[in-house]
């Protein structure tokens, strides 16, 4: 390791929080968390709108569908901005994070800042990007199928265009409602677990501190059974945590699979070795 990159006792100093409580972390969070889910649920389900209401608007006058370009379209209109939000998503956590250790560190708009050096924001939401585009374009299948059955019942309901126009907005925009809804919170929460995780990584290997990881859930009624019985697990931060049987390195990792994944409000507490976490 070159003298550039070794750890100050300043910062090792600020790193080391002594006593975390978990509650505290659960709180900070979901608080952010929740305002980046209304940012992004109202961007997508404007984009969703455009598209239901244009198809709408043409099978109404022009007896017009086709299913492939409705899923290319609901993705060009989709796409794009999930792309914009992961970015914010990661420089929103980055500055989390650097306030939670007390660095205080500007940013700029592709640059985050970890211990006073920069990492490229760009290169991973780039990363992230590409890891999720697959699962994401099954969302715009989903949609665009939803108006196709629309379609064909009012067909076979010898409903007029005019008529099956209506129903399609009437039905498809309630879908798309909570399709947005749904990914808002899902991908909220999977680009910030992830984005947590690549900021903790980054000091591990730049700055050369032993860290755990310890997985808390929220403890309500909604929480799902694997991951009440996960409350707690403390792992090394390189290794596993074992969720309902999968391997997850942090939560929203795509490896735990939807059911671990979809709706989930888990949260990890990173903390230096000497630290101590408690309730």
């Amino acid at each position: 390791m070159t003298a550039a990159l070794k750890l100050s006792h300043k910062e090792f100093h600020n790193f080391r929080r002594g006593r975390i409580r978990t509650r505290t972390e659960i709180r900070r969070n979901i608080a952010l968390r929740k305002n980046l889910e209304r940012l992004i649920y109202s961007r997508l389900f404007k984009a969703f709108s455009k598209i239901i209401k244009s198809r709408a608007y043409l099978y109404g006058e022009f007896m017009t569908f086709e299913l492939s370009s409705t899923v290319r379209d609901l993705n060009e209109e989709m796409l794009p901005v999930l792309e914009e939000f992961y970015r914010t998503v990661f420089q929103r956590v980055y500055a989390s994070n650097s306030e939670a250790y007390e660095m205080g560190t500007k940013q700029d708009d592709l640059e985050a800042v970890v211990f006073g050096r920069n990492t490229n924001i760009e290169r991973e939401v780039r990363r992230f990007f590409r890891e999720r585009q697959l699962v994401l374009a099954g969302i715009s299948v989903r949609i665009a199928n939803k108006i196709d059955q629309i379609i064909k019942k009012g067909r076979a309901d010898n409903l007029t265009l005019p008529q099956i126009a209506r129903n399609i907005a009437q039905f498809a925009m309630p879908f798309a409602r909570s399709r947005a809804a749904m990914i808002a919170r899902t991908e909220t929460h999977n680009a910030a677990g992830y984005a947590n995780h690549r900021y903790h990584q980054t000091v591990k290997e730049n700055l050369d501190i032993d860290m755990v990881k310890r997985w808390v859930s929220v403890a309500d009624g909604r929480t799902r059974d694997a991951h009440r019985f996960a409350n707690g697990q403390t792992r090394k931060l390189e290794e596993d945590f074992s969720i309902g049987g999968k391997p997850m390195a942090h939560v929203g990792d795509p490896r735990g699979g939807a059911k671990n994944t979809i709706n989930c409000r888990c949260v990890i507490v990173y903390a230096d070795q000497q630290d101590i976490v408690v309730n």
